[in-house]
């Protein structure tokens, strides 16, 4: 039996190698853990029938897989939110038994929260060039 050859240490080696000279400036993480507790979805929705039409308002937006991100009354919906949600949706998409299963054309993000997210929105509109439209009784990014 052959023990797989592990790339990962030496590609790690050869790329602090590459950059000797400017080691001073960078600093370098192997096999850098993402966040100290488990990559969790609030709440997961998979229509069973993709050509089913949902007669609740958030359920209107609805595709096959649809990511809620709940923040409690008392929190509020940041950029890191938006982007560590963006992630998951990412990894769900990419973590399936083959390529394709899940398309990214049929996932959607939901927000739930009670506060109007400013920061947010703003940043939304500004870097991402993503447009926010009132549609009753849900904003609809």
């Amino acid at each position: 039996m052959h023990d797989k050859l592990q790339w990962h240490p030496g590609f790690f080696a050869a790329i602090q190698i590459e950059f000797e000279e400017e080691s001073d400036k960078l600093i370098f993480e192997n096999e850098h853990s993402l966040g100290t507790k488990p990559r969790e979805i609030d709440v997961l929705i998979i229509k069973k029938e993709q050509s089913c039409q949902l007669k609740k308002n958030i359920g209107r937006i609805f595709r096959t897989y649809n990511i809620i991100e709940y923040k409690s009354p008392e929190d509020y919906l940041s950029i890191n939110d938006f982007y560590r949600t963006y992630a998951y949706a990412c990894f769900y998409q990419a973590d399936t038994e083959r390529i394709g299963l899940v398309r990214p054309e049929e996932l959607t993000l939901t927000f739930v929260c009670s506060h109007y997210p400013h920061k947010l929105i703003r940043h939304l509109e500004n870097s991402r060039h993503i447009s926010v439209s009132w549609k009753e009784p849900v904003f609809i990014i």
